[in-house]
C-alpha cells in the first residue's frame, strides 16, 4: 500500500517537474525573440525600414507598383523625420511628456494625410482598421495588468 503511494507521488513529481521546465523554457524563448526583434529594428537603416513596411503593407492591402513606391517614399520620409522616443520617460516633466506626445500625434496625422492621397477608399478603411486594432492591444500588456492599474 505504501509502495503504491510512493510510485504515484514520484509520477506526480516528475510530471510537475516536466511542466515547470517547459514553462520556464517557453518564457525564455519569448524574451529572447523580443530582444532579437529590438536589436534588428535598431540595426536597420531608415531605407530598409521603409522598404520592409511598404512590402508588408503591399501584402495586406494588395497595393499596385505605383502605390508601393509612393508608400515606400512616404515611409522613408516619415522614418527620417520621426521624433525619437526619449529613453528617460519617467524622469521627464509633464510639460516635456506633453510635447513628445504632441509631436508623435502630429507625425501620425501627417502620415494619415499622405496615405489618403495614395490609397483607395477601400484600402484606406482596411489600413485604418489594422492600425486601430494595433492601438487597442499594446504589446507586452496583458488584460490583468491593465485592470490592476485602472482600479
Amino acid at each position: 500500500m505504501l509502495n503504491i503511494k510512493n510510485k504515484k507521488m514520484k509520477k506526480a513529481m516528475i510530471i510537475l517537474l516536466a511542466f515547470t521546465t517547459f514553462a520556464i523554457t517557453a518564457q525564455n524563448k519569448d524574451a529572447d525573440r523580443a530582444e532579437q526583434r529590438k536589436e534588428m529594428k535598431e540595426n536597420f537603416t531608415p531605407e530598409q525600414k521603409a522598404e520592409l513596411r511598404a512590402k508588408r503593407m503591399t501584402l495586406i492591402l494588395d497595393l499596385n507598383q505605383s502605390q508601393q513606391e509612393k508608400v515606400k517614399n512616404v515611409f522613408l520620409k516619415m522614418e527620417e523625420t520621426k521624433p525619437q522616443r526619449p529613453k528617460n520617460w519617467k524622469e521627464m516633466t509633464d510639460a516635456q511628456k506633453f510635447e513628445v506626445k504632441n509631436q508623435m500625434l502630429d507625425h501620425q496625422i501627417a502620415m494619415k494625410k499622405e496615405m489618403k492621397n495614395i490609397l483607395t477608399e477601400e484600402q484606406m478603411a482596411k489600413w485604418e482598421k489594422s492600425h486601430q486594432s494595433k492601438r487597442n492591444h499594446p504589446r507586452g500588456k496583458r488584460d490583468g495588468d491593465r485592470q490592476k492599474k485602472s482600479k
